[in-house]
Parts: structure tokens; sequence; C-alpha cells
């Protein structure tokens, strides 16, 4: 972030109104937002979170929006907001500052800044626990965080960064790009872009050249996109039209810019679109309860694991809540040994066969019936009664990660694996139509297994209106 001076003096224009911004964006602003209070060092804090409704067990990718110099203002409030609405994502807009610390002018946004850029340790810190408080919001998917962050708030995700933090990428819009310590490059784990202005006199080529010299000497994944006739501030109306003071708003810069942050989030979050959310965490099974049998059901980098259990039932890790019209998808790695599946709008009820799991199954074994759907301890077996397509019935591979989708509209259940078309059943009026979603763990007889099967990157998105 450049140091105050007169020309940025002469241009600040601080502004609490963003009707007119909003009417450009055309948002319908649906998001759940409120304040959230935290300690940074002992110090007070006051946060912004923007989060669409989620129900328990379903998990959206989180944003960590750092402030520019004025502080936790109404436009980091708004952006934050935008990501919420746009992508569906829980954004928190963290406050470097401290509660009460909102600058009013140049100066003391420059006195502010100066602090944490001065003293990068305090700056990381502040950082980190803000980083620790979106973690926390419920509905977060503490694996599938990203950071982006305006000017001093651009730096400060590439500080974020370099100390270490696990984070999938950072985004910096027109940040200051020194690099006061290349060896805390090492440190980086997470994809870098930086969206510049062409024409920023606050950015130094010197300060460029050795930002791009840190990158490549560690081998970090960066992008850098330079927007041409672009100053500092591009994304900020309040900075005005007047390009040769140095700091500008540039519309073009503005809506480009966005667009390729959402082209790298898409990149680092292949499964991250509007609608879609994980149904596992990535390390509890928070919103799953098991049903029936003893196999056991744990968490392991990442995966859910089942496993057998000599002599028991099967055994089934339900969703605690119920589905209805949804496209699913996982992927799924089996023992050669013992076959699975994945229940769909099923039940659990007492008053049948004393709460016995049934209803449409989706197999997963390694014997040529994986896709079709069977009929879980309902009369007549299978539900796909043709299984004979050769291609479909060699579509699961034996030893490795199968990508199964699933979509169930109405009466109408579909099934791909690994992009092989297989089950394609249409129902009737006494069809299932709405049930939770279960990973099974077959029975095993005494004297076999363990087995195992493994579970991860679940998604699912509604299909309702």
């Amino acid at each position: 972030m450049a140091s105050p001076n007169t020309t940025l003096r002469g241009l600040y224009v601080f502004s609490m109104s963003w009707t007119l911004f909003l009417a450009s964006l055309q948002i319908t602003q649906s998001a759940q937002t409120r304040t959230l209070t935290y300690s940074s060092s002992g110090k007070e804090m006051e946060g912004y979170v923007a989060s669409p409704e989620l129900p328990e067990g379903e998990f959206r990718p989180g944003v960590l929006l750092i402030h520019d110099w004025t502080g936790l203002q109404d436009d980091a409030r708004q952006r934050a907001k935008r990501i919420a609405d746009e992508l569906g994502y829980i954004c928190f807009a963290a406050d470097v500052y401290g509660k009460g610390v909102r600058p009013e002018n140049p100066e003391e946004c420059g006195v502010q800044a100066g602090i944490y850029r001065d003293d990068r340790t305090l700056f990381r810190q502040r950082l980190n626990d803000a980083l620790s408080q979106l973690r926390a919001i419920p509905g977060c998917q503490p694996d599938q965080i990203l950071a982006i962050g305006y000017c001093f708030g651009g730096t400060g995700v590439i500080e974020l960064a370099r100390s270490g933090a696990d984070v999938l990428g950072v985004v910096s819009f027109h940040g200051g790009l020194d690099s006061p310590n290349p060896a805390d490059g090492e440190n980086i784990r997470s994809k870098v872009l930086v969206l510049h202005g062409a024409d920023d006199p606050f950015v130094s080529k010197e300060n460029i050249e050795a930002f791009v010299n840190e990158m490549n000497q560690w081998n970090i994944d960066w992008q850098m996109v330079s927007y041409g006739g672009a100053v500092h501030s591009f994304t900020k109306k309040e900075a005005g039209d007047n390009k040769a003071s140095g700091a500008a708003y540039h519309p073009k810069a503005d809506h480009r810019s966005w667009k390729h942050m959402r082209q790298f989030f898409s990149e680092v979050l292949p499964n991250g679109k509007k609608g879609w959310s994980s149904l596992f965490d990535g390390q509890t099974l928070t919103g799953w309860v098991q049903k029936n049998g003893k196999a056991t059901y744990t968490v392991e980098n990442d995966v859910v694991l089942g496993v057998t259990s000599e002599g028991s039932p099967n055994s089934f890790l339900c969703t605690t809540r119920d589905y209805r019209d949804f496209e699913l998808i996982f992927e799924v790695k089996v023992d050669d040994a013992l076959n699975s599946g994945v229940q769909i709008r099923s039940r659990s009820l007492d008053t049948f066969k004393n709460g016995r799991v049934h209803g449409p199954q989706v197999e997963i074994s390694t014997n040529g019936n994986a896709g079709w759907v069977y009929g879980e301890a309902l009369e007549g077996g299978w539900l796909s009664q043709d299984r004979s397509n050769e291609k479909a019935r060699g579509a699961f591979a034996k030893g490795e990660w199968n990508k199964y989708r699933i979509r169930a509209k109405g009466d109408l259940i579909k099934t791909w694996i690994n992009g092989v078309s297989v089950a394609n059943l249409v129902g009737n009026e006494e069809s299932f139509k709405e049930g939770f979603i279960g990973l099974q763990v077959h029975g095993v007889s005494r004297g076999t297994g363990p087995f195992e099967v493994r579970w991860r990157n679940i998604y699912l998105r509604s299909l309702e209106n």
C-alpha cells in the first residue's frame, strides 16, 4: 500500500453510500449477514460475515477478505455480500485495525496501514487469527479456503501466504508487491493471483521484479494480470476518475479483475460452483449418523473410511436430513472382495423391519453391477432389471478412485460412473420421492475381512425449484 501523500489526499473521498454501486452490479441481495467480534493478540476485533443460508451438514468454500487502508468499511462489506450472493461462498471480511478503528482521512489511513506494513509479524498474526474465525463459521468448508485483499489487503493476502497459512489460493487486487524477505516464499502453500494496474505509480518496477523473483525462486504457482490504463485503486469508485493522481477507479479493470478472480476460484475449486454444497467437511462426520450394523466409519486424510465388522449386517452412514430432487457426485474406492452402495431417497422407520434402512441404492462393486439401482431391503431386489450394457458394466475401475454422478428428479434416476452412462431408471407413483443419503458398508460373514470402502469429494446440489 502506498504511503499517504498530497496526491492521494486530494483525491480521497470517502462515501458510505453504495446505492449506485449495488444497482450497477444488478445483484439480488440474499446473503445472511452479521458482525463477528473476536480477539487477536488480546485486542478486540469486529469483522463481518456474509453467508448463504445453509442447513446443518452442508458446507461451502470460505473466502477471507482483507480490507484496504481505510479499514473495514462499507466497500469491504459489500464485496463480501457479493461473494456470498454470486458464488454461494461464505465470506468473512476481517478487521485488521481493531474494533472501532476506522480512519476518516488519508493521514489516519496512512498511520494505521503503516503499523502493519512496518511490522509484518503483527500483520500476519492479525490475518491468521481472522482465518481461524472463518474456519469456525458454521457451514464453512475448513479445507477449502481462499483469501482476497484490496490495496493494503492485497499486500496482506500475500503476507498470509508467506506465513505458511493453509489456504488454496490468494488474490491480490492492486496490492503492494514488495518482497522484504524473499526467503519467506518457501512457506507459500497456495496458488497466487495478482491483479495489477499496469500504470500504477505506487508499485515500482523494482518491487514487481523482486516479487516475480521470489515466486520463481520457490516454484510458486502464480499468475499476474496487468490492466492497461489502470492505476492504483482501480476497483474503488471512491477513488474518483483522475488517473493523473495515480489512484483512480477504472470500470473495465474492476469488471475484468472480478471475472479473473472467479476464473481463478473455479480452477482452484473445481467443485465450488454456485448451488453445490459439500456433504462432508473433510474433518468430521458432522451431518451424518450411523444406522444399522456395526461397521466403523471414521475420517482419514479427507476421506470417509468404512470398515467391515465380522458377522454384522449391512451398515449405513446416513445424512441427518432428507433430499428430494438433486444431483449427487462423489468419488469411491472399494476393496475387490467387498460390494457397497449409496442409498438415495431412503428411509429407516420403526414400522419397517425394526428400522431397517430401505430404498434405492446405487451399487458400488467390481463385478459389473456398479452404477445400477438396487432396492435395498425391498421386495424384488434389483430395480434396474436390464444390466446387460457391456460399456456400462466395464465403467468401474478396480483398485482405483471412481467418480459417480447420480441425478434424481421426479420419477427418474440416472447414474454415471467415470463419465459413462449406466442406469436410466423410470419409477412410478409408488417410487421413493424423498429421503436420506446413506453410505453403505456391506455385511460380511464371520472369519472374513476386514474390508474397506472409501468416499471423498461428496457434493450435492438441489434440483428443486
